[in-house]
């Protein structure tokens, strides 16, 4: 076992996705020299300089504390001149359109957010989503929107100045394709041999498993005509029995040797819960001018490495040390765009002041592990009046966990009522205890013990794949900034926990 989370590098110079395991939504990736940056609907940026390992550098809501934004709907990474711009939509503000600026993309800081406006209704209804920079061949900049719209931007990119028009129509999607709707959204360009290339993703992105796709068009000028590519969809899900379902929300990159890929999201089959990840493939430039990703080539076979990269630390730590202040960017609360002061990380471990009145109400710190089956162990200390736990944890309606409360071990399945039944608890003599949560092909079981060696199985497993979007939780995006099913610690009733040590531990290695 490695002391990162997973890699898709499989040491002889291939890679198998995903590149990132986990709730990768939306991304959005910047080649600047030899250096990649990538964002996604998370809050972190990453650093790379192969594409295959992604160091985390900073949460961008800790750059910042003047303007709240919760729920960050697929942001757009650019730079012009000197100067790199984050766009994105504040869902929870409702669909507020802002950018963010800096000169030191490695260390910020970021400016405030800027407000930009809310987001226009197309005549249909439809509202606009999903920014991405782009200028004209004269250098006026617009941002491009869902449904094929731009606004033509101030001269430093920060404002609207005009109404929107439409460019382009939506792509046509094949009747044989099951989808939640067509949901024209997430552009991205690049410019080529005197051409705009322009992907979208249509089709819904929590549907069926064939609903979301990537689509193409090109033009010589930004305001259009556009052309559909005759190699649509560029990604596409045929089938449920593919391992990688609703594939989509491509970004392009390009590398210093020339090569070709796109970056996106999908699902990974019978493990929805576990949040949209993050997917690269090559990309082949072809003889009439358009691109494709190579005929034959599957999603889940290994493929080769990009040339001549630099391997940077990636991922997240297995064993983060709960005594100092967390510098990973790995732990995050839910509902809250920075970590709550009732985190605090001291000496002795991470005190968690008691909220709530179980699991339910009690919002948990989480932490962004990438394995497709794991296990997670934390030794807990409560004080008096306090219930302290292990977690699994996708929303408050979605959620499974252990705890320990005034002598008793018990343990949350929000499927299950019963369990708050004293006869379903178990009595203990300490105020310490460890807690393990094993996940594996979607259960959840609970463990607990005296000493985190000789483990003793509490029989009350959640079955958790419902915990998921695509499954029809897509509600959670109005209580939680993220819907990924992530382990965590959390603290209900009155008084303090002490969480002295947290690991994760694979067990799994076959993705």
């Amino acid at each position: 076992m490695t002391g990162r989370t997973r890699s898709a590098d499989q040491g002889n110079g291939t890679y198998i996705n995903p590149i990132l395991f986990g709730h990768y939504s939306d991304p959005s990736v910047l080649r600047d020299g030899d250096d990649y940056y990538l964002v996604t609907g998370e809050s972190v940026f990453f650093h790379s300089r192969d594409l295959i390992h992604w160091e985390p550098m900073y949460s961008l809501w800790k750059q910042t504390t003047k303007y709240e934004l919760q729920n960050p709907w697929a942001p757009d990474l650019a730079k012009h001149g000197d100067t790199y711009y984050y766009y994105a939509f504040a869902n929870a503000k409702k669909h507020l359109l802002f950018v963010m600026t800096t000169k030191d993309i490695k260390n910020g800081p970021w400016t405030d957010p800027i407000i930009m406006g809310r987001a226009d209704e197309t005549p249909d209804g439809d509202e606009l989503i999903d920014p991405a920079l782009v200028f004209d061949l004269a250098g006026k900049p617009y941002l491009f929107m869902s449904k094929n719209c731009m606004y033509p931007l101030s001269d430093d990119c920060t404002a609207i100045i005009g109404p929107y028009k439409q460019v382009a129509g939506d792509p046509p999607v094949p009747d044989e394709h099951e989808i939640e709707g067509i949901y024209t959204e997430g552009p991205k360009f690049t410019y080529k041999n005197g051409y705009y290339y322009l992907m979208v993703a249509a089709g819904g992105t929590l549907g069926p498993a064939t609903a979301h796709g990537v689509y193409a068009y090109r033009a010589k000028d930004i305001h259009g005509p556009w052309e559909l590519s005759p190699y649509n969809p560029i990604v596409h899900t045929d089938s449920p029995k593919e391992t990688w379902w609703t594939k989509g929300h491509a970004s392009f990159i390009d590398t210093p040797d020339g090569e070709w890929y796109i970056m996106y999201h999908a699902a990974l089959k019978d493990y929805l819960e576990q949040g949209r990840m993050l997917i690269m493939e090559p990309i082949e430039w072809t003889d009439d001018g358009w691109f494709r990703v190579p005929e034959g080539l599957t999603t889940d076979a290994p493929m080769p490495m990009p040339k001549n990269g630099e391997k940077v630390t990636h991922g997240y730590p297995l064993k983060p040390d709960m005594t100092k202040p967390d510098t990973s960017f790995a732990w995050e609360a839910p509902k809250s765009i920075i970590i709550p002061d009732r985190f605090q990380f001291k000496e002795d471990g991470l005190h968690i002041e008691a909220e709530g009145e179980d699991l339910n109400t009690s919002e948990p710190l989480l932490y962004s592990v990438g394995y497709k089956a794991f296990e997670a162990v934390a030794e807990i200390k409560v004080s008096p009046g306090a219930g302290g736990g292990l977690t699994m944890f996708a929303a408050p309606h979605g959620c499974c966990g252990i705890a320990l409360k005034d002598g008793f071990i018990r343990v949350f399945d929000q499927d299950k009522p019963l369990l708050a039944k004293r006869f379903n608890w178990r009595e203990w003599p300490s105020d310490s205890v460890f807690f393990k949560v094993v996940y594996k092909d979607n259960v959840v079981s609970h463990w607990y013990s005296a000493d985190g060696q000789n483990w003793k199985k509490l029989n009350i497993c959640a079955y958790v794949a419902h915990y998921s979007p695509h499954a029809g939780a897509f509600h959670f995006y109005n209580e939680v900034i993220k819907i990924w099913l992530r382990p965590g610690v959390f603290a209900y009733g009155d008084g303090e926990v002490v969480v002295k040590s947290f690991e994760i531990r694979n067990v799994d290695e076959n993705i």
